[in-house]
């Protein structure tokens, strides 16, 4: 049985099962703590019967006016307990938080590597759809002259879910279609 709690600087100590993983990104301590005080709401774990720590999510609220939004920094699951519908319980949850007060927001978006085809596809059922190519996105600071020299190993799908107050304007059906450069990409 899994249930979902907030995340606490402790559990930083135990991420290992989850983050020893090549499919999960990693970040420094000073991210994970800036998260965990500025959008405690939105950063929350998966826990499973022991006390054995499943999965978590990270998200934050940003944006102004029309592009008001919840993005989803890190939703990831330790190897042992995929397959099992962790990562959609926990996309779930951070879009019924963030579609109601005091978030409201129109839309949530993510960054997936263009090579991750099994995220793709689980965010596909959750309703989302590719916006748009952001080139080098993956590309660690190194610079991307133009939208022309995509790199499969470095460009992300920028994937974005519509919430009913959108009225679709923040997704687009010919998403793959369209480029941008990571500094384009800005709320």
């Amino acid at each position: 049985m899994t249930s979902l709690r907030p995340f606490q600087a402790t559990d930083l100590f135990d991420l290992n099962a989850v983050n020893l993983d090549p499919l999960t990104e990693n970040f420094n301590i000073g991210f994970y703590l800036e998260y965990l005080t500025t959008w405690p709401s939105l950063f929350f774990k998966s826990v499973e019967v022991g006390d054995v720590n499943s999965g978590y999510m990270m998200g934050k609220t940003e944006g102004k006016g029309d592009l008001w939004h919840t993005h989803i920094t890190a939703v990831t699951v330790n190897v042992h307990y995929r397959r099992l519908g962790l990562a959609s319980f926990l996309c779930d949850n951070l879009e019924y938080i963030t579609d109601a007060p005091p978030h409201e927001t129109n839309f949530i978006d993510l960054f997936v590597k263009v090579t991750n085809s099994l995220a793709i596809g689980m965010y596909e059922k959750l309703g989302y759809s590719v916006y748009r190519r952001v080139v080098g996105y993956y590309g660690n600071g190194s610079w991307v002259p133009n939208t022309k020299m995509v790199n499969d190993d470095k460009d992300a799908f920028d994937m974005r879910k519509g919430m009913a107050r959108d009225k679709g304007r923040s997704t687009r059906p010919d998403g793959r279609e369209h480029r941008c450069l990571p500094h384009d990409v800005t709320f």
